[in-house]
């Protein structure tokens, strides 16, 4: 990892907590906003992603630090660690900036030391414990963590024990579109994201991902089509809209795995 680009963007960070007015908050996508309580994430916070959309989450973690974060608000840094899948196309779709993304895809067994080191140069953590974490090694970095003001973003099967998870967020009631009765291909995701922490829980129904890539509200995305099939008995079947109960054609249901996932 080079460390000059460590000790440029840990001056960045050093700077931003110097102000007088405190620490503003990490940012989030403009359409996550309104999930976020205060609209953004808290610095030094630790956040939990869950269930069938946490890899999407992440991205979108990532991707609003990347786009409207830093000093100026122009783009912020990103740590990416123990997750040697992680799409970065997908995350760019969204908003990204790879060139402000540091990845450690295999930390191996020194992976606290990688955490400890990013924590003082970036704005955002996305973290897939590679094990169990010891209790002292989820003290340091959570030290470490409120120090800098760098939020981890927690992932993975190993995350759910981390102790001091100020906020949770996964999605639900997920539905792809764009695929007909036998045809069409996948072209975007509505999905419900929950967020859940201290106070009541929010939810809100966005595009994760839309059909140009990005986190868009439900409504700020156009209704999309199926191309038609043959039918050999009528011919060619006009398209049929998406309507609000997520059917895409005359009687084709919208696939709703859990388990698939938009890279």
């Amino acid at each position: 990892m080079p460390e000059a680009a460590l000790r440029n963007v840990a001056a960045s960070s050093e700077g931003t907590a110097a102000g007088t007015a405190g620490p503003a908050a990490v940012p989030v996508l403009p359409a996550l906003r309104p999930v976020i309580p205060g609209g953004g994430l808290r610095p030094g916070s630790i956040v939990g992603l869950s269930g069938p959309g946490a890899s999407s989450l992440g991205l979108a973690l990532v991707a609003g630090v990347g786009a409207h974060g830093g000093e100026d608000g122009t783009g912020g840094w990103c740590g990416v660690v123990g997750i040697p899948d992680f799409g970065v196309l997908a995350a760019a779709g969204m908003g990204a900036v790879p060139e402000r993304l540091l990845l450690v895809d295999e930390p191996g067994e020194r992976w606290p030391d990688v955490v400890a080191a990013l924590a003082e140069a970036v704005e955002l953590i996305l973290l897939r414990p590679p094990e169990r974490p010891a209790a002292a090694a989820v003290r340091r970095l959570s030290a470490l963590a409120r120090k800098h003001g760098c939020v981890l973003a927690l992932t993975g099967a190993h995350a759910g024990g981390w102790p001091g998870v100020r906020l949770r967020l996964r999605l639900e009631d997920i539905a792809w579109q764009g695929l007909g009765d036998g045809h069409g291909r996948l072209r975007g995701r509505l999905a419900d994201v929950v967020a859940e922490g201290s106070g009541a829980g929010r939810r809100a129904r966005l595009w994760f991902p839309g059909p140009d890539g990005a986190v868009a509200d439900d409504d700020s995305v156009p209704a999309l089509t199926v191309v038609p099939g043959a039918d050999p008995g009528e011919g060619t079947t006009p398209p049929t809209p998406r309507n609000g109960r997520g059917q895409v054609s005359s009687g084709g249901p919208v696939h709703t795995s859990p388990e698939e996932e938009i890279a």
